[in-house]
């Protein structure tokens, strides 16, 4: 079977669902059509003209971003500025565009934690678990195979899934119960329909008042013993993100316990001190939130466009290894549009 745009969409749909997605984001897929075959994907951070002409010389029919082209309604397409242009450019050569965005910070192994990742941490979680999305659901079947049952509630993410046989009613009639994600809801009834495993009017979804474990916001994680010195830290930081400086302010004289979020993630600052983080490395700190009122507190600002990158080699591998049969490439374009200017005080010329 030929591998169509749909198939990439439903599988990063399944890791990063659009449902968690923040109110003001644009996910999913923005340009092309589904059912248009691929046999070469580009994954980058951003949209941009060279992105694109990547895409066309590499003969790529799916560009695969974290940061949406578009974002708000737009009411021409013409390429007369950049944003027009990429979109003309895109359409003429039928090229599609998937985007995950927000939906991808909050999922389970997406941005935070590819950045924890590539900070060496360990014991990794989420640092604020906000997603109250976890359902309750049962179901009586009469089918034989209760494996088969198991087997979709897995595939769907269920968790504490278990089942046993229903007293004083026909024989051999089972009651399973399990947890599952708001948006797996549907998709796992369908399934049990369709495979006919499933007694009609037979299953229930009930709201859980707990947070799902499958999504949140930020990571948290830890280095082994007594952790490392902070001067050790910040040149690991800089090492692990290919970066000559970050701005920082605080400290912490040992860093053992540490925070994450990849992108503009100083919304979590107290929730990573709260959590007891020796330092929190995230993004786009504004001036104000510099200030520290917590000792033995390191607050790092890596930028948005170095502690998100990472997430492109991510997502390409995970494409590689689910699509063998597909070209996966992460972008050799250089997309961040700020430039760092270091000079020479000691220059007497300057």
């Amino acid at each position: 079977m030929n591998t169509q745009v749909r198939h990439i969409t439903n599988f990063m749909h399944q890791w990063a669902p659009p449902g968690i997605k923040m109110s003001y984001d644009n996910v999913g897929l923005i340009l092309g059509d589904p059912s248009a075959p691929v046999s070469r994907i580009l994954v980058c951070l951003d949209v941009t003209e060279d992105v694109v002409d990547e895409a066309l010389e590499k003969k790529c029919e799916l560009i695969v971003s974290h940061h949406p082209l578009i974002f708000k309604e737009i009411s021409s397409i013409n390429p007369v500025d950049e944003q027009g242009r990429i979109i003309y450019k895109m359409i003429r050569n039928n090229i599609a565009l998937l985007s995950v965005h927000t939906n991808l910070d909050a999922a389970l192994d997406g941005v935070s934690f590819v950045l924890a990742n590539n900070l060496g941490l360990d014991d990794l979680q989420f640092l604020e678990k906000n997603y109250n999305i976890s359902r309750k659901i049962s179901l009586t079947t009469d089918v034989d195979d209760s494996e088969a049952v198991l087997k979709l509630l897995n595939y769907y993410s269920a968790e504490e899934a278990h089942f046993w046989e229903v007293d004083g009613r026909k024989e051999g009639q089972k009651f399973f119960e399990a947890i599952i994600d708001q948006h797996n809801v549907a998709q796992l009834r369908a399934a049990l329909e369709k495979e006919e495993l499933l007694k009609r009017g037979s299953f229930q979804e009930m709201e859980v008042n707990t947070p799902t474990n499958n999504f949140g916001m930020g990571v948290i994680g830890y280095y082994p013993d007594s952790g490392i010195a902070m001067d050790e830290f910040l040149h690991l930081v800089c090492r692990a993100l290919d970066v000559p400086s970050v701005r920082f302010s605080g400290s912490s004289e040992r860093i053992r316990k540490v925070a994450v979020c990849g992108g503009a993630g100083v919304f979590l600052k107290k929730a990573a001190v709260k959590a007891g983080a020796d330092a929190f490395v995230t993004a786009d700190i504004k001036y104000h939130d510099y200030f520290t009122e917590n000792k033995d507190f390191l607050l790092v600002d890596a930028g948005h466009y170095e502690s998100e990158f990472p997430v492109v080699e991510a997502v390409r591998k995970e494409l590689a290894e689910a699509f063998e049969q597909l070209e996966v490439d992460a972008t050799e374009s250089v997309t961040n549009p700020m430039r760092i200017y270091v000079t020479d005080f000691e220059n007497k010329n300057i």
